[in-house]
């Protein structure tokens, strides 16, 4: 009787997928909002939306979840210990004077980092344990049993973005800043279960954004009550989100794989079309995945940092990742950048260089050296291979060489007097930065290094151009018509970016519209997703960009 109810159990799992975009996960989410709506106590919804995240966590592997379990008792047990430390700082330095007082802080502050340390061997350890290991065989599903019988690796979902976002959460339980403006950034979360709750939110567990758990805690506190129009916003933001994933990405990502996946049987033309295709795949597929991640939390009534803003209208590679990925650059840029650029060792080191006469490569040293470690750390946190190092260091270099040339590149246009301000001028910048971001996916789309050199090589070796005119682009994995609707959604992508960098509010606007005419939208979105959207035997339309971190 046991085996037959574990067969069926494995069963249901392994068929029944909750990843955001199927029709399972919106019968999961109908559910779980029927229930959380009929509750008014805030207690009761803090619970409900724990047993909704530990369901939707527990069916991707129930066994990744005592991983995540152990994460979140290190985080808890280690931000406690913390707090008593300072703690017994404040008691002390009541009577002290300010320089006293600052003393007597480092000296706490030392006291704290040995802590940090063994958080960061046992959180970043587990992490780094599965990111090497992914060039085996790795499954959330697997049992620890399978794992201590080398048949794979238990990987922990969400494991890229918790991983960030814990240890973030310990660094602003601990002090931040140096000399006399130190000061403690948050207070812990007394309620372990709060802090677990806040851990596996199953509306970001899987994709992020990476979240500041303090923020969200906070919001976990004072659920707010059943609000129709939060609810529409927020279904809004859904099917926005789905069509970007089921009618754009899930088209692109059918040309780019076939084209990615043999690069030596393909060449120029072919290959540079999968290049285009294959930034706005990524951009339709990771934002399209953020929308529904965002659209879920807002109905749920818990605001999520948003992730995307209009990256394609950045004029230079700074700009661009401002406006990619935000949770992530603002994470290493609080973690990583500032804390190495605001070092008291490395200040020193730079002044010295200044003083001696090298005021020029102290500047570039001064921004160089943690710009370089940020991008070390996102490009190994993309993946462990070489080719995700060479496109962090690939990142690392363009943001250095605009820097590093932007006053002669200005001096160069003055000299034909081009207008900075030109809407010609940023236009060329916007294209220019597209092509950096599309040229910088080339060095990870072949799963090695050496598929970037392939893909050159292969691209000028030969052109084709004539297959614009034939029918060969219908020979790799789309036809005609499935050509048209995804370039038609790359167009519509377009437009409401257009409109959202003008500052129009879409989703405003249409829930300020008359209730028929609004509805109308409604079904027109709805019945468009289903009709035209990718879905079938032959379409990995589960498949997110990011779900495996």
């Amino acid at each position: 009787m046991k085996e037959i109810i574990n067969s069926i159990l494995d069963k249901i799992l392994n068929d029944i997928s909750l990843d955001y975009n199927s029709i399972y996960f919106l019968i999961f989410l109908a559910c779980f909002l029927g229930i959380y709506f009929l509750m008014f106590n805030n207690k009761i919804k803090e619970i409900w939306l724990l047993i909704g995240s530990l369901i939707f966590y527990c069916w991707a592997g129930w066994q990744a979840v005592l991983i995540v379990i152990f994460t979140a008792l290190t985080v808890y047990i280690i931000t406690m210990r913390m707090d008593s430390i300072y703690k017994k700082y404040d008691e002390e330095s009541k009577e002290l004077s300010p320089k006293e007082k600052n003393a007597l802080l480092i000296s706490y502050k030392k006291r704290t980092n040995v802590y940090k340390f063994i958080a960061m061997f046992l959180i970043f350890g587990i992490w780094i344990f599965v990111k090497v290991c992914k060039f085996n065989e790795v499954d959330s599903v697997l049992t620890f049993n399978d794992m201590f019988s080398h048949k794979g690796i238990i990987v922990p979902l969400g494991i890229s973005y918790y991983t960030l976002s814990s240890f973030g959460y310990i660094l602003d339980v601990g002090i931040v800043g140096n000399g006399p403006g130190m000061v403690r950034k948050i207070i812990p979360e007394k309620n372990p279960m709060r802090l677990f709750s806040a851990m596996i939110y199953f509306p970001h567990i899987v994709q992020g954004p990476i979240s500041n758990y303090n923020d969200l805690i906070g919001q976990m506190k004072k659920l707010p009550a059943f609000s129709y129009d939060r609810v529409c916003s927020g279904s809004q933001l859904i099917l926005w989100g789905l069509f970007k994933k089921a009618i754009v990405a899930d088209r692109l990502v059918i040309l780019t794989k076939t084209v990615f996946d043999y690069p030596e049987a393909y060449a120029g033309v072919e290959i540079f079309m999968a290049i285009i295709f294959g930034a706005f795949w990524m951009y339709a597929d990771f934002s399209g995945c953020t929308d529904i991640v965002l659209g879920v939390s807002e109905i749920i009534g818990i605001r999520l940092n948003p992730n995307f803003r209009q990256p394609f209208f950045a004029e230079d590679a700074q700009g661009f990742w401002a406006r990619w990925h935000m949770s992530l650059s603002g994470w290493t840029k609080s973690y990583i950048y500032l804390p190495v650029a605001m070092n008291p060792k490395f200040m020193k080191l730079t002044k010295n260089m200044k003083k001696k006469g090298h005021e020029r490569f102290s500047s570039f040293v001064k921004a160089f050296v943690p710009l370089v470690l940020v991008w070390i750390f996102t490009g190994l946190w993309h993946g462990t291979g070489l080719d995700y190092l060479a496109w962090g260091l690939y990142w690392c270099a363009m943001m250095t060489i605009g820097k590093e040339t932007e006053g002669i590149r200005k001096k160069a246009w003055k000299l034909v007097n081009v207008d900075f301000e030109m809407q010609g001028y940023k236009i060329w910048c916007r294209i220019r930065t597209f092509f950096v971001f599309a040229i910088g996916r080339m060095w990870t789309v072949c799963g090695s290094a050496a598929g970037f050199f392939i893909l050159w090589q292969r691209m000028f070796s030969e052109s084709r151009l004539w297959n614009l005119t034939n029918n060969t682009f219908f020979s790799l994995g789309l036809d005609r018509k499935d050509y048209y609707i995804a370039i038609f959604g790359i167009l519509v992508m377009c437009l409401v970016d257009v409109l959202h960098e003008k500052g129009y509010n879409l989703r405003q606007s249409i829930s300020k519209m008359v209730l028929p005419v609004r509805w109308a939208i409604y079904f027109v979105a709805i019945f468009t997703v289903i009709i035209f959207g990718m879905y079938g035997l032959a379409v990995d339309s589960a498949a997110f960009a990011y779900g495996a971190f």
